[in-house]
């Protein structure tokens, strides 16, 4: 058998051979890769097959379906109370489309993790029902609530379908705005007939239902483009981690976590509309999209999900000269998402560890006997459970908190790295569930100062109130503040006086203490800045992505310009009232041609110009 196996794996390498030659990138399906990679040449595919990339979409059929089909699902007053009226007939589920209007029969489940939404085929293309039903919480289905989902789209205002033969209703089809994104090979073409234009994608091996995932090629490339002795480390790859560029190693995850359009600003993936071609691992994904990141007022904590690309790009850890970090390092796409597919070892330097997140030995393997934690050494952290009592006073000298990252004492996972420093900043579901990847802590006084924000958000979040002391469960402290379930407002009275007892204890610059102050006045004035600063962006030099921090000691209206070498302004970045704080603005230089620019800061009596460098 073992024989078999590997003559078909060499006649599917030169079948990729000769069709390199033909300079042709056609995808031919993870089910082709099973073959070798489900046991033979390691257990990849196995693994991977459990994992939610591999059940981005599943067929409908009762053993996938998570949601009640014995409900009708509201959509709110805001659209009429229209109804979408589920039903179940053995293995087939449909969903009618207001009380009276048109019944679809489910073809497609779409997530799985904390939510779960469907798939209706109306013509050739594939369309999102207005339905999202959100589980109890991650991987865990025991209950579950339905809510509205992107209603807008299939009803008006007074609860009437809209007719779903008109361009407005084709532009919103899960072919134009997702399909790039979670299937292996896509393919969309701009269908125009006369007045009408629609949108159809097709996949990997004639677009076969096991292709309609998150599958191999669509990390890997193409395996047209794979050179026949393989394990190249150019645009012709198999593996993304042996890519030389660690900015191309971050692009093989960032094409589909990103927020953004493709280069003409018309799909919600990186396309490239002058050719019909979509992004293959290897390239420079900054020419197929446009990055447009939705953002709290800060600038750079994203709000929106699927960011983690740009958010990273922002981080210490992309430009690291020790140790260039990317999603490869933390993160094992092959693995079940129990654990957020964390990597169980890690390489760093000649140390190799054990290593996971809820006993911070992930985080700790590279930044042990450096800065707070000097004084825990690299054999420490090869044998945490011997070592815990000296990690663990280490640890909590930096965070003030106890020690209890597992969670065994029901304490949210006090001192847990990443709780602090991959807060949950968006919402998918029932719960904040998408975690910030600039690895900066929000203090709480961010709340505080953009309190009076309305727009894009309703005041500002922080980390210390999302990770745990919102709502507060177990042992975690409640603060004596009451609890707030509205996710969205953070301009509340039980917001701000959370945000004002945090502040109580969070110094400044990311330092602990407990302060002396005798009012809340006193306390939001010590966290203030003394001067105006505008501090250099980072990284820099960048491509195409930096962010520009700057501080100011009360409010105003600032003006953030970019000019050229000859003084000719080219972006106006920010134009707002401010309030007074330490900020971070982000700035997307995709549609700027490599070179030397200037930005500066005009606020009040202050002028501030530094120079940044855009290398692409």
């Amino acid at each position: 058998m073992k024989k078999v196996t590997v003559v078909f794996c060499s006649i599917l390498l030169m079948a990729g051979s000769m069709r390199v030659a033909a300079q042709t990138a056609s995808y031919i399906g993870s089910e082709t890769c099973q073959s070798c990679h489900a046991g033979a040449f390691g257990n990849q595919y196995t693994t991977w097959s459990q994992s939610l990339h591999s059940k981005i979409h599943l067929p409908a059929i009762a053993a996938n379906i998570k949601g009640d089909f014995t409900k009708t699902v509201s959509m709110g007053a805001s659209y009429g109370n229209a109804q979408v009226v589920l039903r179940a007939d053995g293995d087939k589920f449909f969903a009618r489309v207001g009380a009276s209007g048109q019944e679809y029969e489910i073809n497609f489940t779409y997530g799985g993790g904390w939510k779960q939404r469907y798939l209706v085929k109306i013509s050739d293309s594939y369309y999102i029902l207005p339905i999202q039903w959100n589980s109890k919480g991650y991987l865990d289905n025991s209950t579950g609530d339905w809510v509205s989902y992107n209603p807008q789209n299939w009803f008006d205002a007074a609860g009437n379908p809209k007719p779903t033969s008109t361009n407005s209703f084709r532009k919103v089809s899960w072919d134009k705005n997702c399909s790039g994104c979670h299937i292996t090979g896509n393919k969309v073409q701009r269908v125009v007939a006369g007045n009408d234009t629609s949108y159809v994608s097709t996949w990997a091996n004639n677009s076969s239902v096991a292709n309609i995932v998150v599958g191999c090629e669509a990390c890997h490339g193409p395996a047209s483009l794979h050179p026949a002795n393989a394990f190249g480390t150019d645009k012709k790859i198999i593996n993304p981690a042996k890519l030389t560029s660690n900015d191309r190693k971050l692009e093989a995850c960032g094409q589909c976590h990103f927020r953004g359009f493709s280069n003409h600003d018309t799909f919600e993936f990186p396309w490239d509309e002058n050719t019909n071609t979509s992004y293959i691992p290897g390239d420079e994904l900054a020419k197929f999209i446009i990055n447009k990141p939705g953002v709290w007022p800060d600038g750079v904590t994203a709000r929106q999900h699927h960011q983690q690309y740009q958010e990273f790009l922002t981080s210490k850890h992309a430009t690291n000269p020790f140790v260039p970090v990317n999603c490869f390092t933390c993160h094992d796409p092959h693995q079940p998402p129990g654990k957020h597919q964390i990597v169980d070892s890690l390489q760093v330097g000649t140390d190799k560890f054990k290593v996971a997140n809820d006993d911070n030995t992930l985080c700790l393997s590279c930044h042990a006997t450096h800065g707070p934690f000097a004084n825990i050494t690299k054999d420490m952290v090869k044998d945490p459970a011997t070592n815990r009592a000296a990690i663990a006073a280490v640890v909590s000298q930096h965070t003030h908190h106890s020690y209890d990252p597992e969670n065994a004492n029901s304490s949210g996972g006090s001192s847990r790295c990443s709780k602090c420093h991959l807060a949950k900043t968006a919402i998918t579901a029932k719960a904040y569930d998408i975690h910030t990847h600039t690895f900066d802590v929000i203090p709480p006084e961010k709340t505080i100062f953009y309190k009076d924000v309305t727009t894009p958000t309703v005041g500002m979040l922080n980390a210390c109130a999302t990770a745990c002391h919102r709502n507060a469960t177990g042992t975690i402290a409640t603060l004596g503040v009451g609890t707030d379930a509205n996710l969205t407002r953070w301009n509340e009275a039980t917001d701000l006086a959370l945000a004002d007892t945090l502040m109580y204890y969070y110094g400044p610059d990311g330092v602990w203490w407990k302060r002396t102050l005798t009012s809340v006045a006193d306390r939001q004035v010590a966290f203030l800045p003394e001067v105006y600063t505008l501090q250099q962006n980072y990284p820099n030099p960048f491509n195409p992505v930096t962010v520009i921090p700057f501080t100011l000691p009360k409010s105003g209206k600032v003006e953030l310009k970019v000019f050229d070498m000859l003084g000719k302004e080219v972006v106006t970045v920010l134009e707002q009232n401010v309030p007074p704080g330490k900020h971070a603005v982000m700035f997307n230089g995709s549609t700027l041609a490599s070179g030397v620019y200037f930005y500066r800061l005009t606020v009040n009596d202050f002028v501030g110009t530094k120079k940044m460098v855009l290398m692409k």
